[in-house]
């Protein structure tokens, strides 16, 4: 889980473009202002360096994976009953080849 560091100076180059540095970097190349920790996502202040989204990017994203997740589920669902299907009508299949030839 990589954390980025963006400059705190709303006046800087680096600020207004959104630019973002290392977690080991300390200070903005262009201006010295110390870095802060930015959201990797909208460069919201982070308040600590123990995350890398904000609170609303960071449920954003637990949505999306969520849904992935739903869809996923429905998907294999909706797989393993034709899969169940198939092997049922196959088994019926056979059974009524085996019975024409004996």
């Amino acid at each position: 889980m990589t954390k980025i560091k963006g400059c705190s100076n709303v006046s800087c180059q680096t600020h207004q473009k959104k630019a973002t540095y290392k977690e080991s970097e300390m200070f903005c190349s262009k201006c010295g202002t110390p870095l802060i920790y930015v959201c990797k996502d909208c460069y919201t202040q982070l308040s600590d360096g123990g995350e890398k989204y904000c609170l609303r990017c960071r449920a954003k994203h637990e949505d999306s994976k969520d849904k992935r997740n739903k869809i996923v589920a429905t998907a294999g669902g909706a797989i393993l009953a034709v899969g169940t299907f198939a092997l049922t009508s196959g088994k019926k299949a056979l059974s009524f080849v085996k019975n024409l030839k004996g």
